[in-house]
C-alpha cells in the first residue's frame, strides 16, 4: 500500500523576523505533510541496530528507535528516553528514571523490562555495547520506569556509551529483544521513533511513516537529542547504487536529498539554482583495516611496511577530486572538531612513503610476493579510488595486489570472514569516546586482539581523570603507528545535496535525520 502526498499543510509556526547578534535572520514556518524522497548508495546490511556498525544502517535505524541517551551539539550525553539519572557515591551504582507514556510503534507502552532484555541483547552484540557490559555486574529492573546499573569498578563510559548514535543502545520491545539472539538479525523492527517503518521493498525502497503517537522531549533540538518532529507524512529511502544517477535524480527533482556524491560534482552542484551541496566534516578518515586473524597481514612487518609505503596526500587530492576543502591531512585518531581527543603528536610513522624503509620490512616479513587480498567496491567512489591509487603505490615498492570489487553489502558480509580477504577498505567516522573506535576491538572485522593495545584500552575504560585519560590516549595512538592494526590514510569531507524545497535539516551534524524536516512543494 503506497501512500499519496499529503498536500494539507498545517502551519506550525508563524513567519517572522527576530534580531540575533545584530542580524536579522527570517523564522520559516514549519509545515506538516509530504514525502521526502533520499536517494542513498544501496541496501542495508540489516535494520537491527544493535547488529551492525554499518552507516547506513546507523542512518535508517535512528529514525525507528532512540536509546537511553542521545548526544547534543557537543558531542556530550543527553536524555532522551531516560528522564534522569543518579550515581552512588562510590561511582558503582547507576540509577535510571525512565521517561513515562513512550509508546512502541505497537502501541505498548516503553517500561523497565524492555529497556532491561534490549541492552542485555546490545551488551552481547555492539561493539560499544560489548565493552560497557564487560564493566557490568548487575543489570535489572527495579520498578515499572527505573532500572539500576552495578558496575564492577568504576567507569568512565557509561553515559557516553549509551549515547552513541552507531550500533547504539537501542530500546525494542522486549519480545523482540528476546526472541532474536544477539548474533542473530532482528527482521522485526519496533521502535518508539518518530517515524515508523512502513514497507521494505528490497532494491527499491524503505518507507518510513510519521509515528503519530510519537511522544516528544520538551527541549528544543540539540544535536541528535531534545525534540523531535515528523513533520513529514513519508520519508523514502531509494537505493541508488550509481553515483552519477543520484547526481542527476537530485538535480531534476527526482530526489529531494543525495548522500554520498562523487566530490567532482561539487561546482556543478553550486551552480543549480534549486539545491545547495553540504560539505560534511568531519565525515570519515580513509582506512584500509587488515585482517590481523589469519593470513598475511597478520605480520606485523608486512603491515608496517603497508604504512611506510603510502603517499597520502596524492591519493587524498585524487579522491577529493582535485578540491583542497574537501579533504585534510592529519595523523591523528579523531579530528579536530571534537577538539576533547584531538592529537598533535609528532614523529609518528605516518605519510612517510619512504622506498628503503619498506624495502627493509618486506625483508624482514619474509614477503615474498603472494597476492594480497584487497577489497573495495565502486558503490563508495571514494573508496575504490584510493583502494586504485594504493594497489599502484604498493605494487610500486614490490606487493603484489589483488583488488577485488564487490558490491557494498557483499562487502560488509564478506569482511566478518577472516578466510575471504586480507584487507578491506572503509571509512571511519567520528567517534565521542577513545575506548569506541572499532577498530581497536577484538570483535570488529580486522580483529584487534593485541594484548598492548587491549590493555591500554582497559585502563581508558576505567579511568576516570580527565587528564590522565588523554595522556593514556596518546599512549595509545603511538602504539596504534607501531602495531598497524588498520592503515590510516587522511580525512575525507563529504558531499550530499538537498533541494530547496527541503527544509529544517541540520547541516551542521555529520549524521543525516529528517525529524524536524519539513517540505514546501
Amino acid at each position: 500500500m503506497s501512500m499519496r502526498p499529503h498536500r494539507r499543510a498545517v502551519l506550525l509556526g508563524v513567519a517572522s523576523l527576530v534580531l540575533v547578534a545584530g542580524s536579522v535572520l527570517t523564522v520559516e514556518a514549519q509545515k506538516k505533510g509530504g514525502i521526502l524522497k533520499v536517494g542513498n548508495l544501496g541496501e542495508p546490511p540489516a535494520l537491527d541496530a544493535h547488529w551492525t556498525t554499518a552507516s547506513i544502517t546507523e542512518m535508517l535505524t535512528n529514525h525507528v528507535y532512540e536509546g537511553l541517551y542521545s548526544l547534543d551539539n557537543g558531542n556530550r550525553p543527553i536524555p532522551m528516553l531516560a528522564e534522569s539519572h543518579t550515581v552512588s557515591k562510590d561511582g558503582l551504582v547507576y540509577t535510571f528514571k525512565l521517561r513515562q507514556g513512550v509508546k512502541f510503534h505497537n502501541g505498548k507502552e516503553m517500561t523497565s523490562e524492555d529497556v532491561v532484555a534490549s541492552l542485555a541483547r546490545w551488551g552481547k552484540q555492539s561493539i560499544y555495547g560489548k565493552a560497557l557490559f564487560a564493566q557490568v555486574a548487575d543489570w535489572k529492573a527495579v520498578d515499572k520506569y527505573t532500572v539500576e546499573m552495578k558496575l564492577k569498578e568504576k567507569s568512565a563510559i557509561v553515559l557516553i556509551s549509551l549515547a552513541v548514535p552507531n550500533n547504539f543502545g537501542a530500546i525494542y520491545p522486549k519480545e523482540i529483544a528476546e526472541k532474536f539472539a544477539p548474533e542473530v538479525k532482528a527482521t522485526e523492527w519496533i521502535g518508539t521513533g518518530p517515524f515508523k517503518l512502513a514497507e521494505w521493498k528490497p532494491d527499491q525502497y524503505i518507507r518510513m511513516v510519521r509515528f503519530d503517537d510519537y511522544k516528544s522531549r520538551n527541549e528544543k533540538p540539540n544535536g541528535y537529542g531534545g525534540g523531535k518532529t515528523a513533520y513529514l507524512d513519508e520519508v523514502r529511502f531509494q537505493p541508488v547504487p550509481e553515483v552519477a544517477t543520484r547526481v542527476a535524480q537530485v538535480e531534476t527533482g527526482e530526489l529531494d536529498f543525495a548522500d554520498d556524491l562523487n566530490l567532482d560534482a561539487y561546482d556543478r552542484l553550486k551552480k543549480n539554482p534549486n539545491l545547495r551541496p553540504i560539505v560534511t566534516k568531519p565525515y570519515y578518515w580513509l582506512v584500509a583495516v587488515l585482517n590481523k586473524k589469519e593470513g598475511l597481514m597478520t605480520n606485523q612487518k608486512l603491515r608496517q611496511a603497508w604504512q611506510a609505503a603510502i603517499d597520502i596526500e596524492p591519493i587524498m587530492k585524487n579522491v577529493a577530486g582535485g578540491h583542497t576543502e574537501f579533504y585534510r591531512m592529519d595523523s591523528s585518531l579523531v579530528p579536530p572538531e571534537i577538539a576533547a581527543w584531538h592529537t598533535k603528536l609528532s614523529g609518528l610513522p605516518w605519510n612517510e612513503h619512504n622506498k628503503d624503509k619498506v624495502k627493509r620490512l618486506l625483508q624482514e616479513a619474509g614477503y615474498k610476493k603472494e597476492p594480497i587480498r584487497f577489497m573495495t567496491t565502486q558503490e563508495y567512489k571514494w573508496m575504490y579510488d584510493f583502494a586504485l591509487l594504493t594497489k599502484q603505490q604498493l605494487e610500486d615498492v614490490g606487493f603484489t595486489i589483488d583488488l577485488q570489487v564487490v558490491d557494498w553489502a557483499t562487502l560488509v558480509k564478506r569482511r566478518n570472514n577472516s578466510k575471504e580477504y586480507d584487507a578491506f577498505t572503509t571509512g571511519i567516522g567520528a567517534f565521542y569516546d577513545p575506548t569506541h573506535p572499532v577498530f581497536l576491538t577484538p570483535s570488529w572485522p580486522g580483529w584487534t586482539t593485541d594484548e598492548d593495545i587491549l590493555k591500554l584500552q582497559a585502563e581508558l575504560a576505567r579511568e576516570t581523570d580527565p587528564k590522565k585519560r588523554m595522556a593514556l590516549w596518546e599512549q595509545q595512538t603511538r602504539q596504534f603507528y607501531e602495531k598497524v592494526p588498520v592503515i590510516r590514510y587522511g580525512d575525507l569531507f563529504g558531499l550530499r545535496a538537498i533541494r530547496n524545497t527541503t527544509k529544517g535539516f541540520n547541516e551542521k551534524t555529520e549524521r543525516i535525520r529528517f525529524y524536524n524536516v519539513w517540505v514546501e512543494k
